[in-house]
């Protein structure tokens, strides 16, 4: 096995899933042609505008992590990476569905913003306030708890509290997409119940297919995700998706597989998670970071992911799409078109 420095002097095509010439030429195609959304990126960490060009990505949520609790501090960084889009020139900042097929029409590269997580402290007009300034997805909890309800690395999962159902409330009336991929079992259940709009898992994967992992979902949470008409999406994180010594895009293809045969195609998306750095060694050397993961069952046994350890190898899923055996339409709802259409419900 290559180590991951040996692996990315490949050249890009010898990273990617071995098709027939006829699939070959249809995956390249589809991936050319298709509306390309991926629900939760890093774009920005380690940024190289050419690989981000190669990802063939239409539109990305690009995930703004801010200080929990810590407002202004989230209103800097929210401003810098809008300077940051707008002197990208093949970049442009997008607050609308329509807004990603004009990007695909123009030859151009959207980009919507999330927060991960929620910022606003007790004080839940911020909502509005974040909307206004653009802001179209936000995480409820991340690993641990906050006023809102319970992350998936707490000892407790007690589910929203009352601000957080008047949260919930809050970002159906405005038109915020609602993130639950790092929150509790039952935090995640009482959202799915409590929302009027459809909601998100915008990067997990099965927990079926890794019990020990308590960031991935359970069939219990995925199914009644998909009965309010949500979206799952699935991640790319090396170690999240397996405990495997080896990893990469087969394994982010059986939880899609798994997803797909369990709630149905119309309930499948794509969130990467994906970094242009080192994310296992990030991981290893922050002690928080182990600490956390080791309270959710991960384990940093692979170095990476192999077919998809960048967002540049993003074309590499729609080629194991059809390696699977997926149809034209079932890659296109995938790959973008079940993203837009819970955007064109959600935010209009």
């Amino acid at each position: 096995m290559l180590s991951r420095d040996q692996y990315l002097k490949l050249p890009l095509k010898e990273r990617f899933i071995k098709l027939s010439k006829n699939e070959d030429d249809r995956a390249t195609g589809l991936h050319e042609k298709l509306i390309v959304i991926d629900l939760h990126t890093h774009i920005t960490d380690e940024y190289d505008r050419q690989r981000v060009w190669n990802s063939g990505l239409t539109c990305m949520f690009e995930a703004v992590a801010v200080v929990e609790e810590i407002f202004e501090e989230s209103m800097k960084q929210l401003g810098s990476f809008y300077h940051f889009v707008q002197t990208q020139p093949d970049m442009r900042l997008g607050f609308c569905a329509e807004d990603i097929r004009r990007a695909k029409k123009d030859g151009k590269q959207l980009v919507m913003v999330q927060f991960e997580p929620q910022t606003i402290g007790l004080q839940i007009d911020r909502i509005d306030t974040l909307y206004g300034l653009g802001v179209r997805m936000m995480m409820l909890t991340f690993n641990s708890r906050n006023y809102v309800g319970d992350g998936c690395g707490e000892r407790t999962d007690s589910g929203l509290s009352y601000f957080g159902l008047d949260v919930v409330e809050r970002m159906n009336k405005v038109g915020m997409m609602i993130d639950l991929s790092h929150c509790g079992d039952r935090t995640t259940l009482d959202t799915i119940e409590a929302s009027k709009d459809p909601v998100l898992f915008n990067h997990t994967g099965a927990r079926a297919l890794h019990p020990k992992c308590k960031r991935l979902k359970t069939d219990e949470a995925i199914k009644a995700l998909a009965e309010k008409g949500g979206l799952m999406g699935i991640s790319a994180v090396p170690n999240q998706l397996s405990n495997a010594k080896r990893q990469g895009i087969e394994d982010m293809l059986n939880h899609i597989d798994y997803a797909v045969k369990l709630i149905g195609i119309d309930h499948v998306a794509l969130g990467l998670d994906k970094v242009f750095g080192d994310q296992v060694a990030h991981h290893r050397a922050g002690a928080n970071t182990v600490f956390f993961l080791s309270r959710v069952g991960q384990e940093l046994n692979a170095d990476y992911m192999e077919g998809i350890e960048s967002p540049e190898e993003w074309p590499n899923i729609t080629r194991g799409l059809v390696s699977r055996g997926y149809s034209d339409q079932e890659i296109e709802k995938i790959i973008g078109g079940n993203a837009l259409r819970i955007m064109e419900q959600v935010i209009g």
